[in-house]
């Protein structure tokens, strides 16, 4: 039997299983529609994502400066504590008016929108991504983060029209607080036994034990996909959280562009920018971005390399959830 006091590799924590038995989105008490029935757009919702490189990126790091690659500190944790779910399960409910709508009060669910014209390509990727999508069709579904983004985006005039011509969504509006509470008082534990580690087993073991609680809430999301190994099947709080994930991402960067160019966006929580123009974008009063090397301040950026990626593939998933860790000193 493997010994589990000394092994590097520890299994991934039970999010899902904290989510279901301890931190459920109640409503007045009641917990949520764990198994609702799956509407059809949950099956072809577009999630925005890229691998973008600004076509002048090379060209636009000058002699003496430095690009500098960026990613988020946990980007999909603080997409949990972000946004908003559905309680119950999604009713039908056609079209909408996107310009009769306010970005706060957007129900949770799947909205089919005709794909609007980004005419800002050479400043920005599209806030949809860059999916092949969308160079082959005219209409797509998208979580309602996204719409929030696009909501957002209407109002400034970044987009000319926005259709809305079909909906499911609930208007039983609940959250992951409780969740992201508990999954947020594990990571500053796990963080605090990292840096308190002093011999070289002692860090590996506590680097090891950090990855699998982030692959732990990693794969929490992609079991909630198909509703396998689980109490949870619900496609609809999955998408939100990776919508929310990848809206949240995009705003930062389009804000950066006020300071300076964006020279590559990857990985959906990754961005590249010159050094000169992030020291720029920090001091201000209100910057764009904040840093924090220390990994800590979710949300916050810490630099990851100092170059200009090339576009790559997009990541793998989420690794098969084993249980055999003693995750009981953090449930």
């Amino acid at each position: 039997m493997e010994d589990t006091e000394t092994t590097t590799d520890p299994r991934m924590f039970p999010a899902l299983r904290l989510l279901e038995r301890v931190a459920a989105p109640t409503l007045y008490g009641r917990p949520p529609f764990w198994r609702p029935p799956v509407p059809a757009p949950a099956g072809d919702v577009l999630i925005p994502s890229w691998h973008w490189r600004h076509l002048r990126a090379a060209d636009d790091v000058p002699d003496g400066e430095q690009a500098v690659t960026l990613d988020y500190n946990g980007a999909y944790l603080a997409a949990i504590g972000g946004v908003e779910i559905a309680h119950g399960d999604l009713k039908h409910y056609g079209p909408q008016d996107a310009y009769a709508m306010e970005p706060r009060k957007v129900l949770p669910g799947y909205y089919k929108i005709d794909v609007p014209y980004w005419a800002l390509s050479g400043t920005l990727v599209s806030p949809l991504g860059d999916s092949a999508r969308l160079e082959t069709e005219t209409a797509v579904w998208i979580a309602h983060p996204t719409l929030v983004l696009l909501l957002e985006l209407l109002a400034q005039g970044a987009i000319g029209e926005l259709e809305i011509t079909d909906a499911y969504c609930s208007d039983k509006v609940v959250n992951f607080r409780q969740w992201n509470t508990r999954l947020k008082e594990a990571r500053t534990r796990l963080l605090d036994d990292r840096d308190a580690a002093v011999s070289d087993d002692e860090r590996a073991a506590t680097d090891a034990r950090y990855k699998a609680f982030k692959e732990g809430y990693g794969a929490a999301l992609s079991m909630m996909l198909t509703g396998q190994q689980s109490l949870t099947r619900r496609p609809d709080w999955a998408h939100a959280v990776y919508a929310q994930h990848a809206a949240t991402s995009w705003r930062k960067a389009w804000r950066f562009t006020l300071t300076g160019p964006v020279l590559a966006m990857g990985a959906v929580d990754e961005i590249t920018v010159l050094r000169s123009d992030l020291d720029k974008a920090i001091s201000q009063t209100r910057p764009p971005v904040k840093l924090d090397e220390s990994g800590r301040a979710l949300g916050h950026l810490k630099t990851k390399t100092t170059a200009v990626p090339e576009p790559v593939g997009d990541p793998e998933g989420a690794p098969e959830l084993l249980m055999s860790e003693d995750w009981s000193d953090l449930l």
